[in-house]
């Protein structure tokens, strides 16, 4: 009785461990992982999206393999790789896809497998099982067409374009320009501002180059006639502020009336005037001794009208007598000016 007794227990345990076993079977289920490259035509250097997929029960976790980037990786170079994703597989039996893709690089065409892939599982109980991925293959096309042999230089580096520069230069140009123009007008204002030469002082100054050119002995009589009439009519703006160099000699004639200048001065200059007008626009031809002649009147209506200095009032200091003498002595010379 006791062996019959201990017997049934032994086969119920048996029976137990059998279909527990049978179970646990049932709950871990197959594990598998693949490598797949899409179809396409891949040619050297382009990107080469090797997918490792695992599948597995759901609460499984994979772990994936870091490929090093600085080594080869059989005859393919990889730039880098995804982070692992999971996501519910299609077979439909509430298994799970665990998967990442491997961006691999060929250098040479031809035709490559990679290498074998092994993958590490654990059913998050301590228990461990690792999965080898089959080799891929995939083919490398050639860029040359089908009897193409000829040699061909390497291209040349790629430009950027650049900003036309001819704007700057020109802008660099005018602003030189205008510093150099601004230089010479300052400089001359520096000159004119330290000439402080009476207006008779200049035009007698101008006569004197005039005559040191000898251009009568050269037989260039209108620029002589044009140098002296010009220097005169010069002196009369300054002297007299009268716009001579605008003015015909008739207008000048008109203008004279309002200055303060001996008559038989007044005719002396229209005289002069118009027999400048008469040698610079006419084909009339003087000779050398005319036109030393009119260098010489030129000369006399610059000192006949020059600017007297200003008498200094002596009254506090010389008593009526001495004024008087000094007067009497003063109008000879002023005559004979």
């Amino acid at each position: 009785m006791k062996r019959t007794l201990f017997l049934v227990v032994w086969v119920l345990a048996a029976l137990f461990l059998v279909f527990t076993g049978q179970a646990g079977a049932q709950a871990t289920g197959p594990v598998s992982a693949t490598l797949s490259i899409p179809d396409g035509t891949y040619t050297v250097g382009d990107p080469i999206p090797v997918t490792v997929a695992v599948t597995h029960p759901a609460g499984y976790y994979v772990v994936m393999p870091t490929l090093p980037t600085d080594q080869p990786w059989g005859d393919l170079t990889v730039a880098g790789q995804t982070q692992p994703t999971t996501v519910p597989s299609q077979n439909g039996d509430g298994s799970e896809t665990t998967s990442m893709v491997i961006d691999a690089r060929l250098f040479k065409p031809g035709s490559y497998t990679t290498p074998p892939v092994e993958v590490t599982v654990t059913d998050g109980a301590g228990s461990l099982q690792t999965v080898t991925a089959a080799p891929a293959t995939v083919a490398l096309a050639s860029v040359l067409q089908p009897g193409d042999s000829d040699l061909r230089d390497i291209k040349g580096q790629a430009s950027l374009p650049l900003p036309a520069i001819w704007p700057w230069v020109v802008l660099a140009l005018v602003v030189g320009a205008l510093a150099g123009l601004a230089v010479v007008w300052w400089r001359r204002r520096e000159v004119a501002a330290v000439d402080n030469r009476l207006p008779h002082e200049k035009a007698l100054d101008a006569l004197a180059g005039i005559e040191a050119m000898r251009l009568p002995e050269q037989g260039r009589f209108k620029e002589h006639y044009t140098l002296v009439s010009d220097t005169v009519r010069i002196y009369i703006e300054r002297r007299f502020g009268v716009p001579a160099l605008e003015r015909t000699t008739g207008e000048i004639r008109t203008d004279l009336r309002r200055i303060d200048i001996a008559e038989d001065v007044k005719a002396q200059l229209v005289l002069f005037l118009q027999e400048s007008d008469l040698i610079k626009f006419s084909t009339y031809r003087p000779d050398v001794e005319s036109a030393a002649y009119l260098l010489a009147t030129a000369r006399f209506i610059v000192e006949a009208t020059r600017q007297q200095p200003a008498i200094e009032d002596d009254n506090a200091a010389n008593p009526p007598t001495t004024q008087r003498n000094a007067r009497r002595q003063a109008q000879p010379s002023e005559v004979a000016a």
